[in-house]
């Protein structure tokens, strides 16, 4: 099972709040952030995987819309009439991300997912919002900025993303129910290997075939699902059904069927001998790839009217046993793979992502890897790996604005580190062996191992070589810090 999305958790929440006093809002928002961040939903003690999706306003194409309340009534009001509730549960919500748990220790879910349009920038009000959300990726990295430019989007999992297209959806929030059926991931590096080195027409034959066996397997396995949906005495009857509105709750002919990207740095070099980062003619190849996958996958789309798209599949375990699997059968990716073969820690690089230790600043990263954004519509993301460094807000919302205006990123998250003592629970801003408190080394270490935080020690091999890469890399954002930006540490609780 994978993500589940919230969209518009603030604005759908103010009907239901409003005229209710900051500190009751903070209860409000304390109770729904701890309520779907316990341990009690599934074998193992797992957290849900959530994704809140927050705004620093109303978007314009929900302000005419009739508003739902208490009993699942019309309230008489539009959304937009309800704009400045939404802003102070945002605020609210943003508190409580900011103080974490009981311990202060940073909530891995329900993940924040804040929205950034025209209207954030320009807006005063939502502005100062914006400004908090830095304040807050500062200190514990806890907020993933979305950048919504001219579509209507919600986000879940590591970098998922959905773009809403149905108009009835538009005008009845209440019916914006979507599904990512799944995701099958193409090996790119594997597809080079078969090709042979320099054939550009073998690859992207090899390409097509692995594209083909994807589309058949998500065919297979919507024949198969659709049976187990369609009646009452099967086991998926209830996710079928229609629903009130009249429509399923999970409808399989307009869910997202996702094909995955693995290795595009490692598929460049080999067959080039140069990787993403030495020079714009391997961006331009990379991109004359993606394109061509992006092209396959719309064809196979029209093909069998169904929604298929492309994703940067996180690939917190394909990218270290897609990499196992190619050095055991193909000798020459001994010499193309990440990491450390001695020690079992070798890997691909993620999607179309910059290998981690790319001699790049974070600002070169952020414009090339955008470049593909715009093709890969089920979700990319960049990370800025801060490692121990804690970048102050200010050059955090210039990094936020920068990448919002000059680039297509489709998604930009701050990602530190931290230790975490389990005799005295007290957080040290940085891995280390000892709890710089009580001295404990009964500690452990948390960070994002792809789009959301958590243990390093559950981590395998793969991505415990990738974290020692990443303290290679150049992710500083001491550079970015503009001249005449004052952003305050406190909440605008007055203000917004």
């Amino acid at each position: 099972a994978g993500a589940l999305g919230v969209g518009y958790i603030n604005i759908m929440y103010a009907p239901y709040i409003e005229g209710m006093s900051y500190k009751e809002m903070k209860q409000e928002a304390q109770h729904l952030i701890f309520s779907c961040s316990q341990s009690a939903f599934s074998r193992g003690g797992q957290t849900l995987f959530l994704d809140f999706n927050i705004h620093t306003g109303v978007p314009k194409y929900l302000r005419n819309i009739p508003a739902i309340g208490p009993s699942g009534k019309p309230t008489g009001k539009t959304y937009g009439d309800y704009a400045d509730t939404a802003r102070q549960f945002t605020l609210a919500m943003l508190d409580v991300w900011r103080e974490g748990d009981c311990y202060g220790h940073p909530f891995a879910f329900p993940k924040c997912d804040f929205h950034i349009n025209e209207d954030t920038l320009n807006d005063p009000k939502q502005y100062e919002l914006l400004e908090y959300a830095c304040q807050i990726a500062s200190e514990n990295g806890v907020p993933y900025f979305i950048f919504d430019r001219d579509e209507i989007t919600l986000s879940a999992c590591c970098r998922l993303r959905t773009t809403i297209t149905d108009n009835y959806m538009i005008q009845h929030p209440e019916s914006m129910r979507f599904c990512g059926f799944q995701n099958i991931t193409i090996n790119l590096p594997q597809a080079a290997y078969r090709a042979g080195r320099g054939n550009w027409d073998a690859l992207l034959k090899e390409i097509d075939k692995a594209i083909e066996i994807a589309v058949k397997a998500h065919l297979q396995k919507k024949l198969f699902v659709g049976k187990l949906m369609s009646s009452p005495e099967m086991p998926l009857w209830e996710i079928g059904k229609k629903a009130k509105d009249g429509r399923p709750y999970a409808d399989l002919e307009t869910s997202t069927y996702i094909v995955g990207i693995l290795g595009l740095n490692e598929c460049l070099q080999f067959m080039t001998g140069r990787e993403l980062h030495e020079g714009e003619d391997m961006i331009r190849e990379g991109l004359r790839i993606i394109a061509h996958m992006y092209m396959r996958v719309k064809e196979a789309g029209k093909k069998y009217n169904l929604k298929f798209s492309l994703e940067e599949s996180p690939a917190e375990s394909a990218s270290r046993r897609l990499a196992k699997v190619d050095v055991r059968n193909y000798p020459e990716a001994a010499e193309i793979v990440k990491g450390n073969i001695e020690k079992d820690e070798f890997y691909y690089t993620n999607s179309v992502h910059l290998r981690p230790d790319a001699p790049v600043d974070m600002i070169t990263r952020i414009f090339l890897q955008s470049k593909f954004h715009t093709m890969i519509e089920s979700g990319a993301i960049i990370h800025a790996f801060v490692g121990e460094e804690r970048p102050p807000a200010s050059s955090i919302l210039n990094l936020v604005k920068k990448t919002f205006k000059n680039t297509q990123a489709a998604q930009l998250t701050i990602s530190p580190e931290f230790t975490i003592c389990s005799d005295c629970k007290k957080v040290t801003q940085k891995l280390t062996d000892i709890c710089k408190y009580c001295g404990s080394r009964n500690v452990y270490g948390i960070t994002r191992i792809v789009g959301y935080y958590s243990r390093i020690n559950n981590w395998n091999k793969s991505k415990i070589g990738e974290l020692a890469d990443r303290h290679k890399g150049n992710y500083s954002l001491k550079d970015l810090l503009p001249k005449k930006v004052n952003v305050s540490a406190e909440p605008c609780a007055s203000k917004c």
